[in-house]
């Protein structure tokens, strides 16, 4: 009787703490480790790494297709707009910019804004404004 009663107290518990399980918002991209997976528009996965206004992109390419003189890692600065959007510029206090790289700063960056949350994962909208038209790409990224 002894051991059921703890047993009871103890399974109860477990489902309080399993039906209050908190869903993901978009707080929970701000810090952490993150990956965006190979799709359509984006060849290649990416490893992110968050920390506050800082991230570091690292392309996932172990088959090595692209190449030593690639530079595989990104450094970036995330300018939070809310808590579900943000403006990304490349850091060149950290790195040699590409020229594609400089143009995205030189045209204030990329905005990323939130579309939806699904499971664990983050489907955003990027968008770069150039000479007043906006070119923009979908994607996602997930909770490692």
């Amino acid at each position: 009787m002894f051991t059921f009663k703890y047993s009871s107290i103890l399974i109860l518990l477990l489902f309080v703490f399993t039906s209050c399980a908190q869903e993901v918002t978009c707080v929970d991209f701000k810090n952490g480790e993150f990956y965006v997976p190979a799709d359509e528009e984006t060849p290649f996965s990416y490893k992110i790494i968050r920390s506050g206004n800082k991230q570091i992109e690292v392309l996932q390419d172990p088959e090595n297709k692209i190449g030593d003189d690639f530079n595989k890692k990104a450094f970036e600065i995330i300018e939070w707009i809310d808590d579900c959007t943000y403006r990304l510029k490349y850091d060149e206090s950290k790195m040699n910019l590409t020229k594609n790289q400089q143009f995205i700063n030189d045209n204030n960056g990329i905005l990323t804004e939130l579309i939806k949350i699904e499971g664990t994962c983050f489907y955003y909208k990027s968008t770069l404004k150039v000479k007043g038209e906006e070119q923009r790409i979908d994607g996602k990224i997930c909770i490692e």
